[in-house]
């Protein structure tokens, strides 16, 4: 092959290399965007609307919940004080970055102490989601009784319970901001978003 016929091979095959770093990056972007909308559509779903969740006032039923260790969690643990239960899905995006935020939150003392009610087999819960602190609770419904009994058909969905056992406040929680807005609305603080009077 002359020269030229080399040039033009390198310059195909530097052309058709770059041409394919170009389209994983672009599928990469892709997942990104999909991962961000899909976090803005359940953002703004009107979970509220679904009729999802024991209304505020309810006495939020007992559960019983198996841990990734193999053992049981309860509601039990929780009895005489005002906690969060969080319904989360392993396979849900939003639960990705909610769970670990308000688990680490919890941890803090910056909301009450929670349960934390997965779908699905508990030793395949993710590792994220793990916790060693006392004031959390890690587990996975049986099926979906504990999901029925609190009227739960979205995730991430947050009830806020007192220490009575009653519902004080409830609904879908994207970020960690959601569910101290939630905590807050349970004590009685109105959140004045920018622009309302």
């Amino acid at each position: 092959m002359s020269e030229p016929a080399w040039v033009a091979v390198g310059t195909l095959a530097v052309v058709v290399v770059w041409l394919g770093l170009a389209l994983v990056g672009a599928v990469r972007e892709l997942g990104t965007l999909r991962g961000r909308v899909d976090a803005l559509e359940a953002a703004d779903a009107p979970t509220t609307h679904l009729g999802t969740g024991l209304a505020v006032g309810a006495p939020a039923p007992a559960w019983t919940i198996a841990t990734p260790g193999g053992g049981l969690a309860s509601s039990s643990a929780f009895e005489g004080r005002r906690h969060l239960l969080v319904f989360a899905d392993a396979t849900c995006r939003a639960c990705d970055d909610l769970v670990p935020a308000v688990i680490a939150a919890a941890s803090r003392g910056t909301v009450p102490p929670l349960a934390v009610i997965g779908r699905g087999d508990a030793a395949s819960t993710p590792g994220p989601w793990r916790a060693a602190d006392v004031r959390v609770r890690i587990g996975s419904e049986r099926g979906n009784q504990v999901s029925e009994a609190y009227r739960v058909d979205v995730s991430p969905f947050v009830f806020v319970i007192d220490e009575g056992g009653s519902v004080i406040a409830r609904g879908g929680a994207v970020t960690l901001d959601d569910v101290v807005r939630l905590v807050r609305e349970a004590e009685g603080v109105r959140i004045v978003a920018a622009g309302e009077a």
